[in-house]
Parts: structure tokens; sequence; C-alpha cells
């Protein structure tokens, strides 16, 4: 057995409890939690068999995406990574992934599609669990007014802030709390939406999709940012938007970025989008993220000595999913070895997080083109010289865009920086890069890790 094959096969079990936690009410989590695992040692590839007939493309990408960055935070590498699917023959009928199965449920109409209900819901995503502090409090505030008083408080309820930061934890809270008194609230995230949308489309079905939207008491859409470039999906998100607000029920959105700043969405969304209420999330300060530190353990019955507390909480600043999948990954260590949770261990087994922690030094442009550049396999003169063809256009636009993400220089400085490029142009390299990211898997992970990079402290 290879040193990768033993490395991936010892830790699964935490890469497991870690996808799962990504994975939460979406439609793949019960596929993955039935799946099995399996290493390759001879090509280096992780196998992951799915009890299932078959997956549509998207499907599958969610999933592996969704395993790799598990894999990455768990192991500090991404394997390669293969899906497969193997339906077992004594399991009539068998379940297609590439749209929601429809599951009976006594609170909601018959026509669940994958929207979200009580019985999906997991149940500690409710407002007990939700740990408060400064950078969330405006918005846990605000999510708790429009689940007490929907459609009055705040129409619509935008939340939106930065990956792993509560966003869907707020969304499902609300979900919880309106459910009881209204048995036709809709909650989704804006993938599976559009998932649904093309699949009603393909089916001649699109009517009946209408008619389960507008018919809801409320609608709950996350990562609504899903929408950015899909012109015919807008206009009937527009039309959809349009009528419940007009008959008062409350509408929530998520998103990683306010409405102004997701690229191609329509304008009259924008608008519509800014009519209530737009808080963010921001990421935790210390004394929250040793907070959720402990109430993580505490849900899952370990017990974390106070050092190891302050070690998670000045390692992992900025996602609150991380502080998480730490807890979960000292808690499989910790059972798998018969051992308590200590500071050594804590070393041991977050050796990689620890390694992203972002340093407190200001980040350099310089150290970004150098990046790209030794990535690409382009020069840095030619990177900022005037010439637009593909090989330099690509590597120029990730530069800048993480030039936006990681300094504190305006579109214009990056642009005086990239050869004297005005605004305009940074701006649009940007607007490219966060719509690829979106649809691109293989690019979103290349440019977290050009992140992880650039952050890591100097030794």
């Amino acid at each position: 057995m290879s040193d990768s094959s033993r490395d991936v096969m010892s830790q699964w079990p935490a890469i497991e409890e870690l996808a799962l936690t990504r994975s939460r009410g979406l439609p793949f989590h019960e596929a993955l939690r039935n799946s099995k695992a399996g290493y390759d040692s001879k090509r280096d590839v992780l196998k992951l068999l799915l009890a299932v007939e078959s997956l549509d493309k998207s499907m599958a990408e969610s999933i592996r995406s969704c395993v790799s960055k598990a894999c990455y935070q768990v192991l500090g590498f991404q394997p390669g990574l293969e899906v497969v699917t193997s339906a077992p023959p004594s399991a009539p009928p068998k379940v297609r992934l590439d749209m929601p199965t429809r599951e009976p449920v006594s609170t909601t109409s018959p026509a669940d599609g994958g929207f979200l209900t009580s019985q999906r819901i997991p149940a500690n995503l409710d407002f007990g669990h939700f740990v408060v502090g400064p950078s969330n409090q405006l918005a846990c505030a605000a999510a708790v007014a429009v689940a007490e008083s929907p459609g009055k408080a705040y129409n619509p309820l935008f939340i939106h802030g930065g990956v792993g930061l509560g966003k869907t934890h707020l969304l499902s809270a609300i979900a919880r709390r309106l459910l009881p008194n209204m048995p036709r609230m809709r909650m989704i995230s804006c993938e599976e939406f559009v998932n649904q949308y093309v699949s009603s489309l393909k089916a001649g079905t699109i009517e009946s999709m209408r008619r389960e939207l507008r018919n809801s008491d409320a609608l709950l859409i996350d990562d609504i940012h899903f929408l950015a470039g899909k012109e015919q999906t807008q206009e009937e998100f527009f039309h959809t938007f349009n009528h419940l607000y007009q008959l008062g029920k409350q509408i929530v959105l998520t998103s990683d970025s306010l409405p102004r700043d997701i690229p191609n969405l329509e304008d009259r969304l924008i608008s519509r989008f800014h009519w209530g209420l737009a808080v963010k999330i921001e990421p935790p300060c210390t004394e929250t993220r040793m907070a959720i530190v402990r109430k993580k353990a505490e849900m899952r019955g370990i017990s974390v000595p106070d050092d190891v507390v302050h070690f998670l909480a000045e390692n992992i600043v900025t996602n609150v999913r991380e502080l998480e999948g730490a807890v979960v990954q000292l808690a499989a260590l910790s059972s798998m070895n018969g051992k308590p949770v200590t500071l050594q261990l804590a070393h041991e087994a977050l050796r990689h997080l620890v390694k992203s922690r972002p340093a407190p030094a200001r980040i350099a442009t310089d150290d970004i083109i150098d990046l790209v550049c030794e990535h690409y396999g382009v020069r840095r003169a030619d990177i900022l010289s005037q010439r637009r063809t593909k090989n330099l256009a690509f590597p120029r636009h990730v530069a800048m865009f993480l030039a936006k993400e990681l300094t504190q220089l305006t579109l214009t400085e990056i642009g005086n920086f990239f050869g004297g490029r005005d605004h305009s142009t940074v701006l649009h390299a940007i607007n490219k890069i966060k719509g690829l990211r979106l649809k691109d898997a293989e690019l979103r992970s290349e440019v977290e890790r050009f992140e992880l990079q650039l952050r890591r402290p100097a030794n």
C-alpha cells in the first residue's frame, strides 16, 4: 500500500464526516452517506462508489467538489477522485441522481421536489445552535425578525458574506421557525432551482414548477449568486419574485456578495434584491471563534481543553465551516486512536489547516503575479504587457481577481500595476473570473489553492 493510499484511507472517517457536514440538505447527501470508498494505489485515485443507477454531470461534479474540499481540509492535498455508480440489483426501483427525488412529507404538498422541509433540514441548524458575535449579530437579528414577522419586517432579506460563515445556517433556522405555521414554505439552493427549471423545461412540466413556487407561503433560496449569467432562469425568477412580493410573501436570499457585485445579473433583479434589507456576515472575531469551537465540541459530546480551543481559534480565522471541520477531525482522530483531545493531537491532526492561516503581513501584488506566472507558465513581463493573447489574458484576469480579493488596492491602482489598464478593464476581468468560478470546479479549486498559498505565513 502506498503512502498516499495509507494516508487517505486512514483519514477517510474524518473526510467522510466532513463531506457529509458540507452536504447537509443537498440532494446527494443520502447517496454520499451510503457510499463506499476505496483507493486505487496503481493510479493514485480515491474511488467513491455510490449505490445509485446514474448521475448527471452536474450532480457528479457537485459530489466531487464536496469530497475534494473535505480531502484538502483533512490531508492538505486533493487526491485524484473518481465517482462511480453501482445500483444494488435487489433494490427496485433504482434511484437516479439527475434530479431531486420526491419524498412524501406530511407537512407539505405532495410535490416537494428539491425543496427542503422540516424532515430534511438538519435539527442543529436552528437559532439555538447559531453562535452570535459582533460579526453576525445584525444578520442574526434580522433573520429572527423575519422568522417572527414574515413579509413585514424586511422583505426581501438578503444575507451575504464569505464561504462558511453561517448564511445557510441562518436560512435553515428561518425555515425551521416558519414551517409549523407555513406548511408551504419553500427553501431550495439556487443550483437546485436552476437544475429543476432546466429539467422542467425538458419534461414540459414548467407550469407545475411555477405553481409550486408561486403558491408558496415563503421562498428561501441559498446561494442566489448561482443565477449569474443564466438569462432564461433569471427571467423566470424575476416573475416569481414579483408575484410573491406583491402578495406580501417573505423572500430570503443568501449570496457570497452584494447584488451589484454578482456578475451578469440583470439590473432589475439587482434593484429588487435591495428593496428590503441587505446584511453582511463578517469573519468571526477570536472570542466568537472560541465560542463556536466549544459549541461544536459540546454538540459532538467531546471535551476540548482550553489550550486546544485557543489553538483552533487563533489558527482558523476566516471560516466557521473549517472550525467545525477541525472539531470533526479531532473527534475522529481521538476516537480512532483511543486518545483524549490534547494540544499535541490538535497540532498533529490539523497541521495542514494551520498552514493556511492568513499571514498578518499585507500580501504583495508582486507575490500574486509571481505565483500566477509560475502556475500558468508565463513570463512576468508578458502578463504586465499590452498583449491580449488567450494564454496571457486568462492568467492576467486571475491575477487581477486575486489582487482585488487579497490586497487593499483600488481598481485603478490594480490597473496601473498591470500595464496601465483602466478600472473598467480590471472590473471586467474580476467579474469574468467570478462568473467562471461558479461554473468551473477546477478553477474554483485552483483559486482557493492560490489564496491559501498566498496567505500562508513566510517561514
